[in-house]
C-alpha cells in the first residue's frame, strides 16, 4: 500500500489508508475490469509479445518441425509520476468542514483539526478518479486536469496510431454529413438534419477555415477540428454546437471564433446506432469476440442511443419506453465509458489493455501538513504523488472505430 505521512498524531488516517490506490485503481473502467492491472511498476516494463502459426502436418516417426519462426515483439509500459498539490487556508476550513461539529459559541473556542481524511475523500477523491480515467484513455492531451510536462499518450490515441489495428471510419452517408460553413456562434450548416436530434454528439473533422473553440479561454484555444459537441437543432439545415464534449462534467457552454467555410460532421445516434453496431459485429474477429473478457466499449451517448433505437424498435411491447434496457449487443456485452472520446467505439479483450501502477513504491505517496505550528502560516497543505502507465498487448486483436 502507498505511504501516508502526518505531521502530527492528531491527523485522523482512517480512511486514508487506501487513499492512493483509490485515485490509481478505482477509475471507473479499472473497477469494472477492462484494463489489465500491473502492479509494482518502478521504471520501463517490458511485455513480450508472441505470435506464430500452427500446420497440421502428416503424421511421422520423426519429428519434424513446422518450418515457421515464432514472432516476438515488445511493449512497454513507461511509468509517469504526477502530483496533486492543493493549500487551503484554515478559516475557509473550519466554517465549511467543521462548523457542524461544534457546538453554538464555540468558533472560536480552540484550533481545531480537520478531519483530512474525511475531507480529502470526499473532496478531491472522485475527481482525481475521473482525471485518471481520462488520463489513462484519452491522454494527457485531452485530459484538461494534466498539466504535467512528461508525455502521457493514453489508449485511444496510441490505438488510433498503431499498425495493424483493425480501424473503420465513420465516413458513410447514414453517419456523417458535409457542413457548408460554421459561423462564429458555432452555428453549422448542412444540407439537411434530418437524421439529427437535439442531444446528438457530433464529431467536426476536415475543417476548412478559422474556427476556434474558445470555450476555456481564447489563450491556446483549440481548433474546432477533432473535436465533438453536444448539438442542439435549429432548422431544417442548420444546428448549433452547445457544449464541447470534453467538458461534459464542467457543463460550461461551447463558445467560438472565427468561422469555417467546410467541415465533416461525424455522428452515432438513434438514427443509425443499429447499423453502426450492425456492421461493428460482422467485422469482429470470431475467435476474439468468442472470449470472455472481449467488451465492446462505447461512450454513454452512443449507450443512450441504442437504448432509445431499442425503444423505437418495440412496437406495440408494454413499457418498451420505461424499462431500463439492456446493455448488449447479440451478447457482446457494452460497456458504457463515462469519461470518454465521443463517436468511438473500441472492441477489446481486457487481457489486452494494460495499466501499470507501483502502489507500494516511495513514488506513491499522500502526506497532509498543517503548517501554523512550522510556520506560522494558518494553512493545510496536501499532497498526492501517483504513478501510472496504459498501453496494449496485440494490435492485430484490436478493432477500433472512430470519427
Amino acid at each position: 500500500m502507498a505511504q501516508f505521512t502526518f505531521t502530527n498524531n492528531t491527523y485522523a488516517g482512517e480512511a486514508l489508508a487506501g487513499f492512493m490506490a483509490s485515485t490509481l485503481l478505482e477509475a471507473d473502467s479499472v473497477k469494472r475490469g477492462l484494463l489489465t492491472v500491473i502492479n509494482d511498476v518502478k521504471s520501463r516494463k517490458i511485455i513480450l509479445d508472441v505470435d506464430d502459426d500452427v500446420k497440421l502436418q502428416d503424421p511421422s516417426g520423426m519429428f519434424n518441425d513446422q518450418g515457421t519462426t515464432a514472432s516476438q515483439t515488445e511493449s512497454y509500459l513507461d511509468p509517469v509520476i504526477y502530483e496533486f498539490m492543493k493549500q487551503e487556508q484554515w478559516d475557509n476550513l473550519v466554517q465549511s468542514w467543521e462548523a457542524q461539529r461544534l457546538s453554538p459559541g464555540a468558533f472560536s473556542d480552540y484550533e481545531g483539526v480537520v478531519d483530512l481524511s474525511d475531507f480529502m475523500v470526499q473532496r478531491y477523491l472522485t475527481k482525481i478518479q475521473i482525471a485518471n480515467e481520462r488520463l489513462y484513455w484519452l491522454g494527457k492531451g485531452a485530459t484538461k486536469e494534466a498539466t504535467f510536462t512528461a508525455p502521457f499518450t493514453g489508449l485511444l490515441p496510441s490505438i488510433a496510431a498503431a499498425s495493424g489495428v483493425y480501424k473503420v471510419g465513420l465516413a458513410k452517408p447514414s453517419t456523417s454529413m458535409a457542413a457548408t460553413a460554421i459561423d462564429a456562434n458555432g452555428v453549422v450548416t448542412v444540407s439537411s438534419t434530418a437524421t439529427l436530434a437535439d442531444g446528438d454528439v457530433v464529431t467536426v473533422t476536415a475543417v476548412t477555415g478559422s474556427s476556434k473553440d474558445t470555450t476555456n479561454g481564447t489563450t491556446g484555444a483549440p481548433n474546432v477540428q477533432g473535436q465533438s459537441y453536444f448539438i442542439k437543432v435549429l432548422s431544417a439545415t442548420t444546428f448549433k454546437l452547445v457544449r464541447n464534449f470534453n467538458e461534459i462534467n464542467t457543463r460550461k457552454p461551447a463558445t467560438f471564433t472565427g468561422t469555417a467555410t467546410g467541415a465533416t460532421v461525424s455522428y452515432i445516434n438513434a438514427s443509425n446506432v443499429l447499423t453502426v453496431l450492425g456492421e461493428v459485429y460482422a467485422q469482429l474477429d470470431p475467435a476474439d469476440r468468442s472470449q470472455d473478457d472481449f467488451n465492446l466499449q462505447v461512450p454513454l451517448h452512443v449507450g443512450y442511443a441504442y437504448a432509445q433505437a431499442q425503444a423505437d424498435k418495440a412496437v406495440n411491447v408494454l413499457n418498451a419506453f420505461t424499462d431500463k434496457k439492456k446493455m448488449d449487443y447479440l451478447g457482446i456485452p457494452l460497456q458504457l465509458m463515462n469519461h470518454w472520446q465521443a463517436n468511438t467505439i473500441l472492441g477489446a479483450r481486457s487481457s489486452n489493455l494494460f495499466l501499470g501502477v507501483d502502489l507500494l513504491g516511495d513514488a506513491s505517496e499522500l502526506s497532509t501538513v498543517y503548517m501554523k505550528p512550522y510556520t506560522n502560516d494558518n494553512v493545510v497543505r496536501m499532497k498526492a504523488r501517483m504513478k501510472a502507465a496504459v498501453n496494449f498487448k496485440f494490435a492485430n486483436e484490436l478493432f477500433y472505430l472512430s470519427a
